[in-house]
């Protein structure tokens, strides 16, 4: 059998908070820990490490950048649009198999009033659905798809970094911030080697190489973004977070997935069943089965 993890660094922020509330989690104090503000961690359990803005993501040559929506009400006219260029063209992730894409998905209904009609319309045009982000900018670099819906924004990042043509859109409406989030289980061997780890992918060093080499949002700056509204700058780019096309979301636009008691709500089993039948309902796929899966 393999050997516990001593440091468990997960996307799934909900996933981490449900270890930590079931007794999973070791509490770590330090000097570091205690400079973090709040909202940066729970309990002082499970730690956020870095935040990643959720866009939209597109392939210029399939979508002309005039017609680029800014706002998911501009992507709901694109969609229900006669001759869309979005008609078959258009993929987000499967609630029913990835576990990022259901935290997403409960999200955007949470944020989202309409949520469920920009769902159906995407249905209408065959959106084509993902477990992985990955293979869905695959698709989008090899012009398979012109937009991918909810992009953790480092992935299509790194492409364009790496010379991709894609281009990144951040929603003016809202925009959602999702977090790495870490934790030293209750049944590591060797816990006093997670925590100076913890404490360097904590600090101000820790924090910039996580930036450079990840484009994570370094955890202190998204969590000022979500309290005030203030600018981000993505990690690799020359301006502001909305720079990369878009305006600056207002103080209340940020939306900060952080560990918290508040994430636990769509994993009771009963509202995850009944979440996911409805998610599938509204786009038109088979039943929910199992539910999220993957993470």
């Amino acid at each position: 059998m393999a050997e516990a993890p001593d440091l468990l660094i997960s996307s799934s922020p909900d996933l981490q908070t449900q270890l930590a509330n079931d007794g999973y989690a070791l509490s770590h104090q330090s000097p570091q820990t205690r400079e973090l503000p709040e909202g940066a961690h729970w309990r002082r359990e499970a730690f956020t490490l870095g935040a990643d803005a959720v866009v939209m993501a597109y392939n210029p040559r399939l979508l002309n950048p005039a017609l680029a929506p800014r706002t998911r009400g501009q992507l709901l006219a694109l969609l229900r649009q006669p001759g869309s260029p979005l008609q078959g063209r258009i993929g987000t992730y499967d609630a029913l198999r990835s576990g990022l894409g259901y935290l997403l998905a409960t999200q955007d209904s949470r944020f989202d009033s309409t949520a469920s009609v920009l769902l159906a319309a995407m249905g209408a045009a065959r959106a084509r659905l993902g477990d992985h982000i990955e293979p869905l900018l695959d698709r989008l670099e090899q012009g398979e798809l012109a937009l991918v819906y909810n992009v953790p924004a480092s992935y299509a990042l790194a492409r364009m970094a790496g010379g991709s043509s894609l281009r990144v859109i951040v929603p003016e409406d809202y925009t959602l911030l999702t977090t790495r989030v870490a934790l030293i289980p209750a049944s590591a061997r060797h816990p006093e080697l997670a925590r100076p780890f913890l404490d360097y992918l904590l600090s101000p060093q820790g924090q910039a190489v996580l930036a450079r080499d990840t484009r994570l949002l370094p955890v202190r700056q998204a969590v000022a973004a979500a309290r005030d509204g203030r600018a981000l700058a993505l990690p690799g780019q020359p301006g502001p977070l909305p720079a990369a096309e878009g305006a600056a979301p207002s103080g209340s636009a940020w939306r900060l997935l952080s560990p918290g008691l508040g994430l636990l709500v769509y994993l009771d089993p009963l509202k995850r069943q009944r979440f996911l039948q409805a998610w599938a309902t509204s786009l038109g796929v088979p039943g929910a089965g199992h539910g999220a899966g993957e993470r």
